[in-house]
C-alpha cells in the first residue's frame, strides 16, 4: 500500500496515469490480462520517472549540495516516502534539471513517436507516453505555481511567455493526441 504522504503528493499525476491507462486500453480494445497489466504498470512507473532527476543530481551531478546530502540520507535510511516528500517540497531548489526540462520533453516526445510506431512492448509504450504526459503536467504545474518557465527552459537560456508558451503547449498536446491515436 502506498503511504498517504506520497499519495497526497502524487495524486494528480497518479490520476493522470490511471486515466491514460484506461484510454490506452480502450483505444486498443485490449482483452488480454497480461497486456492490460503491462499498460497499467508502464503508466504507473512513468508517473515517477521524472523524479529520477533529483536522484541523478544527488548522486552524480552535485553530491556535496545540502539537497543532495539530505536526499541521500533519506535513501540510506530506507525512508523512501520521506525522500519523495523532500523532493516534492524542495523541487524548486535545483534550477538546472536534466529530466524536468524542455530538452528532455522534446526528446521524450520524439521517443514517444518512435516507440508507438515500433513493436516495443506495451509496458515500454505506456511508460514513455506516461512520462511524456507527466512532463506536460510538470511544466503546467511550474507555470501556474511560479508564473515563470525559465527553470524549465534553462538549457535554451530563454523562457517562453505569452503566445510562444501557448504555442508550445498546443504542440505538446497535439503530439500527445497523435501518440494516443498511433498507440
Amino acid at each position: 500500500m502506498m503511504p498517504n504522504k506520497v499519495l497526497n503528493i502524487y495524486k494528480i499525476q497518479l490520476l493522470l496515469s490511471l486515466t491514460l491507462s484506461i484510454v490506452l486500453i480502450a483505444m486498443r480494445v485490449e482483452k488480454n490480462a497480461f497486456n492490460i497489466v503491462q499498460i497499467f504498470l508502464g503508466a504507473f512507473v512513468g508517473t515517477f520517472l521524472l523524479d529520477l532527476d533529483y536522484f541523478i543530481h544527488a548522486y552524480f551531478l552535485d553530491p556535496t549540495a545540502d539537497f543532495s546530502k539530505t536526499l541521500v540520507s533519506y535513501v540510506k535510511h530506507k525512508d523512501i516516502k520521506s525522500a519523495f516528500a523532500f523532493i516534492y517540497y524542495h523541487r524548486h531548489d535545483i534550477k538546472e534539471k536534466t529530466l524536468n526540462s524542455a530538452l528532455f520533453q522534446i526528446a521524450i516526445g520524439a521517443g514517444a513517436i518512435f516507440v508507438v510506431s515500433s513493436n516495443a512492448s506495451l509496458f515500454v509504450k505506456s511508460l514513455v507516453i506516461s512520462t511524456y504526459i507527466n512532463s506536460i503536467y510538470r511544466l503546467a504545474e511550474l507555470y501556474f505555481e511560479k508564473n515563470d518557465t525559465s527553470e524549465w527552459f534553462w538549457a535554451l537560456k530563454k523562457s517562453l511567455t505569452g503566445n510562444a508558451l501557448f504555442a508550445y503547449f498546443v504542440a505538446l498536446l497535439g503530439l500527445f493526441v497523435y501518440v494516443i491515436f498511433a498507440f
